[in-house]
């Protein structure tokens, strides 16, 4: 009995330092994501680009706000009412939500259309499309100034990025990653990275609490 007890003993000391190992060499650490848009070298670092995540609802006059509690990351896409003809670009991604749905469940979409009223046809699609799943949310943008996301989302962007494309957003507002939602492979890669995201931001709390209780 004293044996299995002092086993217990150094187990609980050793878990925590066995955990970080695994953590270090885990595709948390093996992968890293590159960071979009303008760089601004600081003293001894750089500052990333960050985005905006305050949209109107399309179907209110309320605003949500994207808040880093509750979206660590989140996914994004804008939508332009000219490609209704080609399926608004998002073959891949309807494949998900038809198919796959329990592979998306858990992350939060927002998919932001052109408003020009109310609503548009394009909402009225799009809302058709995901009324499966409840993590896919929409906003609207004015439609006079749609394209002044160039300026926003798409500041310095890859050459072949544009509307229809998925942006992964990470906590602190960083892009992340670009993805054509019209092929299953991208928006595969893309929940890939999402993942890999959530999973290094839950590393950084558990690092950020043993300093606190090291400290205590």
């Amino acid at each position: 009995m004293f044996k299995n007890k002092k086993w217990i003993f150094i187990l609980i000391i050793l878990f925590p330092s066995a955990f970080w190992v695994i953590l270090e060499t885990s595709t948390i650490n093996s992968r890293k994501l590159p960071f979009y848009g303008p760089k601004k070298p600081t003293s001894g670092d750089t500052l990333y680009y960050s985005v905006k995540s305050t949209f109107e609802r399309t179907n209110s006059n309320a605003i949500f706000d994207l808040d880093t509690v509750n979206y660590p990351a989140f996914v994004i896409m804008f939508i332009k009412d000219k490609y209704s003809d080609d399926a608004f670009r998002i073959s891949g991604f309807w494949e998900y939500v038809n198919y796959k749905k329990e592979k998306i469940d858990n992350i939060p979409f927002i998919l932001v259309c052109e408003k020009e009223n109310d609503s548009s046809a394009t909402e009225r699609s799009i809302r058709a499309m995901a009324k499966k799943t409840d993590n896919i949310f929409f906003a609207g943008w004015n439609k006079n100034s749609f394209d002044s996301i160039n300026k926003t989302y798409f500041v310095d962007k890859p050459y072949y990025v544009d509307y229809s494309f998925f942006v992964l957003v990470d906590k602190k507002r960083h892009i992340r990653g670009y993805y054509d939602s019209r092929y299953v492979a991208e928006v595969k890669r893309m929940l890939g990275e999402y993942q890999h995201l959530i999973i290094k931001e839950e590393k950084q709390i558990l690092i950020d609490d043993n300093k606190i209780k090291q400290n205590n």
